[in-house]
């Protein structure tokens, strides 16, 4: 029988999930009645626990710095390893361990005691998650380098878009001085990616947080969408010329700000036939 004991460490010590206890058999290549009674007598050496975990009861060696935790702690704590930086939701440790919300409460608090685990929000939420004590939170979970403390950075934002906004207005301002005969030529230079972006920030030392070419993604996409710069099929982006922006006619239509608009059809005595402003507007278009 010890044989079958040594056997079933040796492969815990490898499964760090731990096994099933209906598969023990299988994996020890004997009976399941010879798997049990090892399982019994490493049980009762306290080499290892049983935990409810995913709706399945799994066998898992005991490490040394857990023995002083409950079985409700064990099994909370190996949910919450496997959340990694990312965290792990209250709601997932409910469905997962198949413990109350009492006992959930009570391990939870003795495990933050213990700094096992550490509670921590998420952008966007006053809910808390947990991970392991010394995890390093992952992105999702701290928002990247736009926010401090949870909350956006709005004037970190407007800086990055104000300087690549304008390392792009030079690119185009050379592009056109030294191709002053070619407008094809002027046009191809004057457009950068996002990584030459990200490095001229980095080379000037603008910043003294770290930045990223996926951050300058970000902040150039908001620019698009401002309409500062246009994107070129390969993801490659220049600035406009404010200067030759013509507004839609749509949006200087008097009947937009006509403060009698909803009273006026044709045949009624205020018509569009009749409108001197309409007329006015008309004539200039």
């Amino acid at each position: 029988m010890a044989d079958k004991e040594d056997a079933m460490v040796a492969l815990l010590e490898v499964e760090e999930d731990g096994i099933e206890v209906n598969e023990l058999g299988v994996k020890l290549d004997c009976s399941p009645q010879e798997a049990q009674a090892a399982l019994n007598n490493l049980l009762a050496a306290h080499k290892v626990e049983l935990m409810q975990i995913k709706g399945s009861l799994r066998v898992k060696l005991k490490k040394e710095e857990h023995m002083d935790l409950s079985n409700e702690e064990r099994v909370l704590l190996s949910l919450v390893d496997e959340g990694g930086n990312k965290g792990i939701w209250i709601k997932n440790l409910r469905d997962n361990s198949g413990l109350n919300q009492i006992q959930i409460r009570k391990a939870l608090k003795t495990l933050e005691t213990k700094k096992k685990i550490k509670a921590v929000k998420g952008v966007g939420t006053t809910k808390k998650c947990y991970m392991p004590y010394n995890a390093v939170e992952d992105v999702s979970i701290t928002g990247g380098t736009f926010y401090s403390d949870r909350q956006l950075d709005s004037e970190l934002v407007q800086t990055l878009l104000s300087v690549c906004v304008a390392m792009l207005t030079n690119r185009r301002k050379q592009a056109i001085e030294r191709n002053a005969t070619d407008l094809l030529m002027q046009k191809q230079a004057s457009f950068a990616t996002a990584g030459e972006v990200a490095n001229f920030i980095r080379d000037k030392k603008i910043l003294h947080v770290p930045i990223s070419d996926e951050d300058i993604e970000r902040i150039l996409e908001v620019a698009v969408l401002d309409g500062l710069i246009e994107r070129r099929a390969d993801g490659a982006v220049r600035v406009i010329d404010q200067s030759i922006i013509r507004p839609s006619p749509l949006v200087s239509v008097p009947c937009a700000l006509c403060p009698v608009a909803i009273d006026c059809a044709a045949g009624k005595e205020i018509n569009p036939c009749d409108c001197k402003y309409l007329n006015d507007w008309l004539a200039c278009k």
